[in-house]
This record gives C-alpha cells, sequence and structure tokens, in this order.
C-alpha cells in the first residue's frame, strides 16, 4: 500500500510530460510543408477557428454600422437644406402672388380713376383698421404731403361698376390721414335714388349698415335699388356709389317719411387700397 502511491505519482508525471512532447511534435511537424496543415496545426484551428470568425465578422458589422451611420447624417443635412430652400421658395412664392393680387386690386382702381377727370386721384394704402365695426374710422398712408385735406371724398373699387363711397377724410398728418367710414354713425351724406331719382340722406348706422332717412312713405323705392351721391352737399361729387336698398320699412315710421335700410356698396372687410378724390367730378 505504501508503494502504491510514489508510483502512482511517477506515472502522471511521465504521462503528462510524453503529452508535452506529442504536442510539440505535433505543432512544430506542420514547419516541414507550408502547403499542408500539421495535425497540431488542425487541432489548434479548429479550437480558435470559429473565436476568429465571430471577431472578424463583429469588425465587420460595427464598420457597416458606423458607415451607414455617418451616410445617415449626410442625408439628414441634405434634408435640412432642401427645407430650407423649400422655405425660402415658399416665401417667394407668397410674395409673388402678394404682388400679384395686388396688381389686380390697383388695376381696377385705375377703372375708377377712368371715370374721373380734374386733378389725378392719390392712391392710398389701408394701414391701420378698427377692431370692431362700430369704429368707423380707418388709417391711409397718405397725407399733407400728397395735398391730402380734412373733407375729401375717399373711394374704392366695388363690383356694381361706378365707384363706391368709402368715406371723407377727417383728420391729416404729414404722411398720414384718418378717414371716417360711410358706415359711422357720425357720416351723412345727401343721397340720390338712382332709378327714381328720390332724394334723402344717407347715415352710417356701424355693423356695415346704412339707413336712408327723410324719404317720403310715397316715394319710388325698391329693394335692391342703387343709392348714389347726389352733388349737392358740396363734398361729395354727383354720382358716387353708396350702395343699395336691402329694406323698406312698411308704413309711416317716422312722420311723413319712412327709413330705408342700405347696404354699402364698398367691402370694408376687404379694404386695402382707396382712392381720394382733390377736386374732381364725374364725366
Amino acid at each position: 500500500m505504501p508503494f502504491k502511491t510514489p508510483r502512482k505519482k511517477i506515472f502522471l508525471n511521465l504521462l503528462l510530460l510524453f503529452s508535452g512532447l506529442a504536442v510539440l511534435v505535433l505543432i512544430y511537424a506542420g514547419l516541414k510543408g507550408p502547403s499542408r496543415l500539421s495535425l497540431g496545426e488542425r487541432i489548434v484551428l479548429k479550437g480558435a477557428g470559429p473565436v476568429s470568425k465571430s471577431a472578424a465578422l463583429g469588425g465587420l458589422g460595427l464598420r457597416k454600422f458606423w458607415q451607414k451611420y455617418l451616410f445617415l447624417v449626410g442625408v439628414e443635412e441634405e434634408n435640412e437644406k432642401l427645407r430650407q430652400k423649400v422655405s425660402y421658395l415658399e416665401a417667394e412664392l407668397a410674395r409673388a402672388k402678394e404682388a400679384f393680387y395686388e396688381n389686380q386690386r390697383l388695376r381696377k382702381l385705375l377703372r375708377v380713376a377712368r371715370d374721373l377727370h380734374g386733378q389725378t386721384p392719390v392712391v392710398a394704402h389701408v394701414v391701420g383698421k378698427p377692431l370692431g365695426s362700430w369704429q368707423g374710422l380707418i388709417l391711409i398712408d397718405k397725407g399733407l404731403d400728397d395735398n391730402i385735406l380734412p373733407e375729401m371724398p375717399v373711394l374704392a373699387y366695388t363690383p356694381y361698376g361706378p365707384a363706391g363711397v368709402v368715406g371723407q377724410v377727417v383728420a391729416v398728418e404729414r404722411r398720414y390721414a384718418k378717414v371716417l367710414l360711410l358706415t359711422d354713425p357720425s357720416f351723412a351724406v345727401d343721397a340720390l335714388v338712382q332709378r327714381s331719382r328720390e332724394r334723402g340722406l344717407l347715415r352710417g348706422q356701424g355693423k356695415e349698415l346704412c339707413l336712408l332717412d327723410y324719404v317720403s312713405a310715397e316715394a319710388d323705392v325698391r329693394e335692391n335699388d342703387l343709392i348714389v351721391t347726389s352733388g349737392l352737399d358740396g363734398i361729395f361729387p354727383k354720382g358716387l356709389l353708396l350702395g343699395r336698398v336691402v329694406k323698406i320699412y312698411p308704413g309711416r315710421t317716422r312722420g311723413l317719411f319712412r327709413p330705408i335700410e342700405v347696404k354699402p356698396a364698398v367691402d370694408f372687410q376687404k379694404l386695402e387700397e382707396v382712392l381720394v378724390l382733390l377736386r374732381v367730378r364725374l364725366k
């Protein structure tokens, strides 16, 4: 029994020694021929091959990922440049459209001016409007420097044909003027029913309505009749369009007269350019 243990140790040591020598022989045996793999090399490659392959594939995947990242960064930069270019072109298109529409409105004003003779009317842009319909005032960008004076008539284009009355100048500065609108309760103008020549006084009522007052209850007035200036107030030339009749009150609501509602010919909500008459009269 005591002799078995040292013999066993000696046997194990000899086994390890021969095994090591065998591995060395297998490895170095591959140096004899470069075209062939030795048994040792085959054993080593079989064990280390999968690990090397995984490492190589991992490196390839990382390179592809980095290339895709750089590509996407370039695409995003290009997209941002394109977005900026589109925004610029949209702004240019909006300006061109605005210029086109303004040109159309000015052409319509030119038609109005052709019906007038005397001094050339002054074209002005509306630069200030009231927030509420009860405020019957607007601000225009022409004033004393353009020979604008208080009480001068202010006109605009209307789809009815003749020049439509906007109001009259009430206050003037060098480069600006304040215009009292036709619909303001403090505005009044001598008027005629164009068809029957019945006469009355047109007053502003606010909320884009006017009242034709002092018209006889027996007067020949119908709905949709056009109302024009009479030229008898010394301010507005004769024949300027004021509006059309939208409602006639029945009976005698005010003694010998009956009031008549008139809708202005000018659309004050869309008013952007006007004509200020210096000293003119219609043909």
